[in-house]
C-alpha cells in the first residue's frame, strides 16, 4: 500500500515536471509571433500621421506663394499677378491600416477626425447627487458613459482607486465607479500599471478618436430579412430636440434621427434620469411621416438595439467571473429561463447563440461582471405595451475586429455585447409606436439595493431605493435572474431538479439579510463587515453545536477504542495478511463488537453535508456583495479579495507571470496569508479527529487526505478574505469544541464484547426455558427508555451484523463449492474435458 503512494507522489512530481519543460520550450525554443499594436492606436497613428503630413504640405504651399509673391513684386512692378488658386479644404483620405476593421476608421472619419462640425457632443443627464451620471452622446443618440457616485471604482488587483490631483499624487477621495467608461482603453499586461478611467464632460469632443463606440444605439435593417444592419442610426449625429432639469424633477433629453426614403420615418430616442434610481428610462418612438410616397407596406422598418459594453474587469487575477452576457425571458407556461455566456465562448464562436421570442416574453438582457451589471429591461407597465412584443430575437457579440483572432491565453478579457433585433414595424402615415425600456445600471444583485443603508430626508430614514421600484427590478422585469438562478451545466440542472439550488439561492439571500442586520447593530465601525462574518460564523456554529458535540463525542469514542483494540487488529493482520476481505470483515466485526459505531465516521460527512448550504450561500454572498468589495480589515483592503498580505513580483514563472492568468498553477503576485492558515488549521483539524492508521491501509487514507489538502490549499489560495475569515473561525470553533468534551472511558471488565464477538445471541425473554433474570431485566427496561437516534444507531448495527453473518455464510459455501474433486462427477464414459473448478476458470481469464 505504501509503495502506492509513493506511486502517486511520482506520477505527481513526472507530470509537473513535463508540464514545466513543455512550457519552457513553447516560450524559449517555439517561434513567437511578431506582437501587434492594438488596431486602434494603429488607426490614432496613421490618422495623425496623414494629418501632420497634409498640414505640412500646406505649410509650404503656402511658403512658396510668399516667396513667389516677394519675388514677382521686385522684377515686374506695376504688373498684377495671376491670384493663387485657393487651398482645397482637406479630404479624409481612404485609410488602409493592417489590422483595422474597416468600418472601424469609417467610425473614426464620420466622428469628426477632419471635420470640427460633425464631431460629437455629449449632454450630461444627472450630476454627483444621482445615483447614476450619465453622458449622452450625439453621436447615434446613445449614452458615452455612466458613472456609479456610490459605489468605488477598484483596479485590475482588486483595490479601491483614489481621485489624483493636478500633479498626479492620489488623494483621499475616492473615484467614483465607472460602470460603462466611454473611452477605448486596451488592456494592459502589467497587472500594476495605474489606470484611472478620465472623467469625460460635456461638450463637443475635441478628439473623439479616444472615445469607445456609444451604447444603447439604434440601427436600421435595410430590409426585415436582412441578417446585417445598415450602421448610419448609430454612427451619424442625431439631433437634440429638447433638454429639461429641473431641480426637483427627473432630468430629460430627447433626440431626433429621420430616415427617408423608402421608409419616411422619424425616429424619436427619450432619456429620463431619476435622482434616486439605478435605471436611465429610454423610450424608442418611430413615426411614419405623412409625405408622398409614404404608405403601409412600403418599408418596413426593423430596428437593432445595442447593448453595453466595456464594463470593467476588477481583480482580474483572482476573479472567477469576467463578463458576461444574460438574456432573461419567461415561457409560455411561466418558467424563467436564461442564457449565459462568458466572453470566451462568445469570442471563440465569433458571436453567442441566438434566444428566439417565439412563444416567449423577453425581459431583459445584460453585461454583467461579478458585482455589476448594465442591463436593457423591457417595460411593460404601460397599457399599450402589455400586448406588445418589440425583440423578435437577441444575441451577444463580441466587439473584437473582424480580422483580430482571440487571444488564446486570456480569451476572458475581450469585451462583449448584447444586440436586439425588433420585430418588422409596419405603420400607416401619421401613425406611431413606442418602445419603452429600463437601462438598468448597478449592482449585478438587484436585492442588494434594498440593504443599502438608510438615507435621511426631512428628518426621517427612508430606504435608499424605493421598495416598489427593487420588486419591479426583480419581479416585473426578473432581473433576479441575473445572478439568482441554475447553472446550465449538467450538475446544475441535475441540482435544481432536486432543489438543491433553491436551498443555496434561499440560504444566500439568507446570509445577505443576516450579515447586514449584524453590520447595522455593529454600526459603522473599522472593520464592522468583517465582524459581521465573524459573528455569523459563531451563530452558524451555535445552531450546529448538538450534532456537531455528538459527532466529535463518538469520533473521540471511536478512536479510544481502535487504540485500545490495536493488539488484536495486529493478530488479525497476521492471521489474514493474504485476505485483505477477511481481514477487514473480521476488523470490523471487533469494533463493532466493542461498541465502536462504524457511523461514527459518517456523521463527519452528515455535519459537513448540512453546513454545506451554509457555506455556498456565504461564499456565493462574499462573490456578489457590494458591501464586502473595497471593505477594508487590519491589512486586508478588499474581503471580497485575497487579502494580499505581500507583493511577490510577477517575474514567478508559471505562478505569478501575467501572461499564466488562469492557468492550473497560476497563484497571482501576491502572497495571501489566510487561505494558508485555514487549510493548516484543517490539517491540524484532521490530524487530531482521524483514527490512528491500523494497516497498511489506513495509512494510505491518511497519506491521501494530507495529499487532498495541500492541493485544497493550491484551489483555495484565491479564495476571497471574507470566506477565509470564515473557515479560520469555524475550524477554531471545531478544536476549541473538542478539547472541551471530556475524554470518553472505555468499560473493558464488561463480557459484553466477547459474548458479541463470539456471535451469541439471548432471548428476549432470558435463557429459553428460563425466567428472566435481574440484570436482563434492568437491561430490558433500560431499552425501552433509550432514545430514537440511539434506538436507530442501535438497530442500523443489528441489521450491520446480520449483513456481516450472511456474507460469511456466503463465503464459507463458495469455499466448499470451490474445493476440487467435491462438484459432482462426470458421466461414465463422457469424452473431452473434464469441467474445471471455479478458480482455475477465473485464472484462465485473467491470463486472456
Amino acid at each position: 500500500m505504501r509503495k502506492n503512494v509513493l506511486n502517486v507522489i511520482v506520477f505527481l512530481f513526472l507530470a509537473a515536471g513535463l508540464f514545466f519543460l513543455w512550457r519552457h520550450a513553447e516560450e524559449n525554443w517555439m517561434p513567437k509571433p511578431v506582437p501587434q499594436k492594438d488596431p486602434a492606436e494603429k488607426m490614432a497613428e496613421e490618422l495623425q500621421k496623414q494629418a501632420d503630413e497634409q498640414a505640412k504640405r500646406q505649410a509650404e504651399e503656402e511658403e512658396k506663394r510668399k516667396l513667389l509673391a516677394a519675388t514677382g513684386g521686385g522684377l515686374a512692378v506695376g504688373t498684377e499677378l495671376p491670384k493663387p488658386k485657393p487651398p482645397e479644404p482637406p479630404k479624409a483620405p481612404v485609410l488602409t491600416v493592417a489590422g483595422v476593421e474597416p468600418r472601424v476608421i469609417h467610425n473614426a472619419i464620420v466622428m469628426g477626425v477632419f471635420d470640427a462640425a460633425s464631431r460629437p457632443t455629449l449632454i450630461a443627464l444627472g450630476d454627483g447627487t444621482f445615483y447614476n451620471r450619465v453622458l449622452l452622446t450625439t453621436r447615434g443618440g446613445g449614452v458615452q458613459q455612466v458613472v456609479l457616485p456610490k459605489f468605488g471604482q477598484a483596479d485590475r488587483l482588486g483595490r479601491e482607486v483614489k481621485v489624483r490631483d493636478k500633479d498626479g499624487n492620489p488623494t483621499t477621495e475616492l473615484l467614483p465607479l465607472h460602470l460603462i467608461p466611454g473611452i477605448y482603453h486596451p488592456r494592459a499586461k502589467h497587472l500594476r500599471e495605474d489606470y484611472q478611467p478620465p472623467d469625460l464632460v460635456a461638450g463637443p469632443v475635441a478628439n473623439p478618436v479616444t472615445l469607445a463606440e456609444p451604447c444603447f444605439t439604434v440601427f436600421h435593417y435595410p430590409t426585415p430579412d436582412d441578417n446585417n444592419p445598415d450602421p448610419l442610426l448609430g454612427e451619424t449625429n442625431w439631433t437634440v430636440v429638447s433638454e429639461k432639469r429641473p431641480a426637483d424633477g427627473p432630468h430629460e433629453v430627447v433626440f431626433e434621427k429621420e430616415l427617408g426614403e423608402p421608409y419616411f420615418v422619424k425616429i424619436r430616442k427619450t432619456y429620463t434620469l431619476a435622482r434616486t434610481d439605478y435605471h436611465i428610462g429610454l423610450h424608442v418612438g418611430i413615426e411614419k411621416l405623412k409625405v408622398p410616397g409614404a404608405a403601409k407596406g412600403k418599408g418596413q422598418l426593423k430596428y437593432q438595439l445595442s447593448g453595453p459594453r466595456g464594463l470593467p474587469i476588477e481583480g482580474e487575477w483572482y476573479t472567477s467571473t469576467y463578463r458576461v452576457a444574460i438574456v432573461g425571458w419567461r415561457e409560455r407556461n411561466g418558467t424563467l429561463r436564461r442564457q449565459y455566456e462568458d466572453a470566451a465562448s462568445i469570442g471563440s464562436k465569433r458571436g453567442g447563440e441566438k434566444a428566439r421570442r417565439e412563444d416567449n416574453t423577453f425581459h431583459y438582457m445584460a453585461v454583467a461582471n461579478q458585482f455589476f451589471a448594465s442591463a436593457v429591461a423591457i417595460d411593460y407597465s404601460a397599457d399599450e405595451a402589455k400586448k406588445s412584443h418589440p425583440w423578435s430575437y437577441v444575441r451577444a457579440t463580441t466587439e473584437l475586429p473582424l480580422d483580430k483572432k482571440q487571444d488564446p491565453q486570456m480569451p476572458n478579457f475581450d469585451d462583449i455585447t448584447v444586440r436586439a433585433a425588433s420585430e418588422t414595424i409596419d405603420l400607416e402615415p401619421g401613425q406611431s409606436a413606442t418602445h419603452r425600456y429600463f437601462i438598468y445600471n448597478g449592482p449585478a444583485k438587484v436585492g442588494l439595493l434594498k440593504l443599502l443603508p438608510k438615507v435621511e430626508i426631512d428628518g426621517q430614514k427612508v430606504p435608499a431605493v424605493r421598495e416598489e421600484l427593487v420588486d419591479q427590478y426583480k419581479d416585473t422585469m426578473m432581473m433576479s435572474t441575473i445572478t439568482d438562478f441554475r447553472s446550465d451545466t449538467a450538475i446544475g440542472r441535475f441540482a435544481s431538479f432536486i432543489f438543491w439550488t433553491d436551498l443555496v439561492i434561499a440560504m444566500t439571500n439568507l446570509m445577505h439579510i443576516l450579515l447586514a442586520a449584524i453590520h447595522s447593530v455593529l454600526g459603522s465601525w473599522a472593520g464592522s463587515w468583517a465582524l459581521s462574518i465573524v459573528m455569523l460564523t459563531v451563530c452558524v456554529r451555535l445552531v450546529l453545536m448538538y450534532p456537531s458535540r455528538k459527532q466529535t463525542a463518538m469520533s473521540m469514542k471511536m478512536m479510544e477504542v481502535q487504540k485500545r483494540l490495536q493488539p488484536e487488529f495486529e493478530k488479525l493482520q497476521e492471521k489474514y495478511k493474504d485476505d485483505f476481505n477477511s481481514y477487514n470483515r473480521e476488523k470490523t466485526r471487533l469494533m463493532m463488537a466493542n461498541g465502536a459505531n462504524p457511523f461514527a465516521m459518517a456523521g463527519g460527512c452528515l455535519l459537513l453535508f448540512a453546513q454545506m448550504p451554509v457555506m455556498m450561500g456565504l461564499y456565493f454572498c462574499l462573490q456578489e456583495s457590494i458591501f464586502f468589495r473595497l471593505d477594508s480589515f487590519l491589512w486586508i483592503d478588499n474581503l471580497a479579495a485575497p487579502d494580499m498580505l505581500k507583493w511577490w513580483t510577477e517575474q514567478i514563472p508559471y505562478v505569478s507571470t501575467p501572461d499564466d492568468i488562469g492557468s492550473f498553477i497560476y497563484l497571482g503576485p501576491y502572497f495571501n496569508l489566510l487561505p494558508l492558515l485555514a487549510v493548516g488549521l484543517m490539517l491540524y483539524q484532521q490530524s487530531k479527529m482521524m483514527p490512528p492508521a491500523t494497516d497498511p491501509q489506513a495509512e494510505q487514507q491518511r497519506m491521501m487526505m494530507k495529499l487532498m489538502m495541500i492541493m485544497m490549499a493550491v484551489f483555495f489560495y484565491k479564495v476571497a478574505a471574507g470566506l477565509a475569515l470564515y473557515f479560520i473561525v469555524s475550524t477554531a470553533w471545531a478544536i476549541i469544541e473538542r478539547q472541551l468534551i471530556p475524554k470518553p472511558v472505555i468499560d473493558t471488565s464488561s463480557p459484553a464484547p466477547a459474548a458479541a464477538a463470539a456471535g451469541s445471541k439471548l432471548s428476549p425473554t432470558g435463557p429459553v426455558g428460563g425466567k428472566m433474570t435481574t440484570e436482563e431485566a434492568l437491561a430490558a427496561a433500560k431499552a425501552k427508555n433509550k432514545g430514537f437516534l440511539t434506538r436507530l444507531r442501535e438497530a442500523l448495527q443489528a441489521k450491520m451484523e446480520e449483513m456481516q453473518r450472511q456474507a460469511d455464510e456466503q463465503a464459507k459455501r463458495q469455499i466448499r463449492n470451490d474445493r476440487p474433486g467435491e462438484g459432482p462427477s462426470p458421466p461414465p464414459g463422457a469424452s473431452g474435458p473434464q469441467p474445471d473448478n471455479r478458480r482455475d476458470k477465473k485464472n484462465r481469464r485473467r491470463k486472456k
